[in-house]
């Protein structure tokens, strides 16, 4: 298999993942309580802390994903922003 084509699905998995991770804990975080002595609330069996720490790593993890995806994906993202002509012979034939 393509190197390209394996980092491309991997990057998209991960992506997803991470993007869920992220939203979930945000949306706990957001109404978690706040203020002096908060990090030791409970969540579904994780402190505040805890869930800082996974909402952080987890948008590093998907911010370096992310380039990576665009990077093996750059072509399509050129083609999509009007910056690059579609390739002889691909184009769609209307009979």
């Amino acid at each position: 298999m393509n190197v390209i084509l394996l980092a491309r699905k991997i990057s998209v998995i991960i992506l997803v993942f991470c993007g869920l991770l992220v939203l979930i804990s945000g949306m706990i975080l957001e109404v978690a309580p706040h203020g002096p002595g908060s990090g030791d609330a409970i969540a579904l069996g994780l402190t505040k802390s805890q869930w800082i720490d996974i909402h952080r790593y987890t948008g590093f993890i998907a911010a370096g994903t992310a380039v990576v995806h665009v990077y093996t994906n750059y072509r399509s993202l050129l083609y999509h922003l009007g910056l690059l002509r579609p390739r002889r012979g691909t184009a769609v034939r209307r009979g």
